[in-house]
């Protein structure tokens, strides 16, 4: 022990018993992290890294290269998945429920998949309902047996809801993408996420999305992340006093 960090040594490393791996799958690349369940002070280890020039056609077979290259992944860990789709869906739980098949028939009204590629993760009453790309639903659950797979939206929607804040906006930005999430408390009124190449994207997204539900900027408190910015619009957001 150093302090209050534990020293993690070769024997730590092996035991895979006390790590949980966690896979993040995007169209593009796939980046795996070890936590440690055991010492939570322990910053996430990470496992490998894999990029690919974007082809549905071919995310699955990326995917299955990523995964073989890489072994240590395939080690007995508790796993927890999550995919990174711009194509996810919302709808109440109370509808998801209604019948056998509900989610993906409703998602299938809004985007194009086969119903052995849709995957559904659900946090009390709201469904999430999305669909990577061919195959990568089997893939995963055939080669990760009892992992815990969810869409990044719904990470993300899971965790804000416990903060349990007022009107809130959260625009998190990454790498060509930006997740633009609205809620009041823990209700959520929109989640999506968008290309952008330059700030006054996430800033025009913000702004677009609170006039679309009828709200000022001076209604909610905006939180941004993962993007710097000094134009005149990104400049208008922050001089509101919401920016964080």
């Amino acid at each position: 022990m150093r302090g209050d960090v534990y020293t993690l040594t070769a024997a730590d490393f092996a035991d895979t018993g006390q790590w949980r791996l966690l896979l993040k799958i995007g169209v593009t690349g796939l980046e795996a992290f070890l936590e440690n369940t055991l010492h939570p002070e322990i910053e996430p280890q990470t496992l490998c890294t894999a990029k690919w020039e974007f082809n549905k056609d071919k995310l699955r077979e990326n995917i299955e290269n990523a995964v073989y290259n890489n072994p240590r992944l395939l080690d007995d860990f508790a796993t927890r998945i999550i995919l990174y789709d711009p194509r996810s869906l919302f709808i109440p739980t109370e509808i998801a429920e209604e019948s056998a098949g509900a989610e993906e028939e409703l998602y299938k009204k809004v985007y194009t998949a086969e119903d052995a590629d849709i995957m559904t993760d659900f946090d009390r009453d709201l469904t999430a309902v999305w669909s990577l790309a061919p195959g990568v639903k089997s893939f995963l659950m055939r080669t990760f047996p009892g992992a815990r797979i969810t869409c990044n939206l719904m990470e993300l929607v899971r965790n804000l809801r416990k903060s349990n804040q007022g009107l809130t906006l959260y625009a998190i930005a990454r790498d060509e993408e930006a997740d633009i999430i609205l809620m009041n408390g823990s209700d959520l009124i929109s989640a999506s996420t968008h290309e952008w190449h330059h700030v006054d994207d996430i800033a025009y997204l913000v702004m677009n999305l609170l006039d679309v539900y009828g709200y000022k900027i001076s209604d909610a408190k905006v939180i941004l992340e993962g993007a710097e910015g000094d134009t005149d619009a990104w400049r208008y957001i922050r001089d509101k006093g919401m920016g964080d």
